[in-house]
């Protein structure tokens, strides 16, 4: 949480003096928080800088905004990218990824595995979700949604990072023991299945090319549970 911001509005661009904010969040700003001429706010550009701005001007559904004091905000790590598997239910997968991104996950990965029923999902309507609550969480870092890939081709691509995925079909009452050491991590990457979960066979090729299983506790969750559980669970255990 940044100190001393209540609340924070996006701006694409933050390397002019003035910027323009249209729509919405005009209405949020003059009518919810009551913001006059003269008042200040601050603003995120999504990748990392958050700047104070004061409105010069209020016309219609237009803001004006004097934009000084821009500033960098460090990426708190670890970097953590959710792997998840396409769900049938479109709204799932819309609050997976609006809490996912409230608990600071980086990026999303979409996949495609056996068990997947949808295969497309609605990237602009994800982005939308996750810019809101960017804002909403206080945070400057919008998290990306890459383009789906298949299960094989992702999970065999190289990587540097920790790679846990959620996949323990006893569900095994003490899970902190499934859990590899990760505190002072950098990134790490989290697997989760859809409905139904990963066939043997892809869990299987999953530890072969280096993800450790982790269990997420005795109990059966949904899928969008899931992926929060692990992204959580990553939350107290790098600490």
């Amino acid at each position: 949480m940044l100190e001393g911001v209540n609340a924070l509005f996006y701006a694409s661009d933050l390397s002019s003096n003035e910027c323009i904010i249209k729509g919405q969040e005009v209405r949020h700003i003059t009518k919810v928080l009551r913001k006059q001429e003269g008042d200040k706010i601050y603003l995120t550009d999504g990748k990392g800088s958050i700047a104070q701005a004061t409105i010069r001007q209020v016309v219609k559904q237009q803001l004006v905004l004097e934009t000084k004091e821009v500033t960098k905000v460090p990426r708190l790590e670890p970097k953590v990218t959710l792997a998840f598997s396409v769900l049938k239910q479109a709204s799932r997968m819309e609050w997976m990824v609006e809490k996912a991104t409230e608990f600071g996950v980086r990026a999303f990965q979409p996949l495609l595995s056996a068990h997947c029923i949808r295969s497309s999902l609605n990237v602009k309507r994800l982005e939308s979700l996750a810019l809101s609550a960017m804002k909403q969480s206080l945070q400057c870092y919008c998290p990306e949604i890459y383009p789906i890939q298949l299960f094989e081709s992702f999970v065999k691509s190289d990587s540097d990072s920790i790679r846990l995925m959620a996949y323990t079909p006893e569900r095994k009452k003490s899970f902190q023991n499934t859990w590899p050491a990760i505190s002072n991590t950098k990134e790490i990457t989290a697997l989760v299945g859809p409905e139904g979960g990963f066939t043997r066979e892809e869990a299987n090729f999953a530890s072969d090319c280096g993800f450790t299983r982790v269990s997420l506790g005795p109990n059966r969750l949904r899928a969008e549970s899931a992926s929060l559980a692990i992204v959580q669970q990553i939350n107290v255990f790098s600490k």
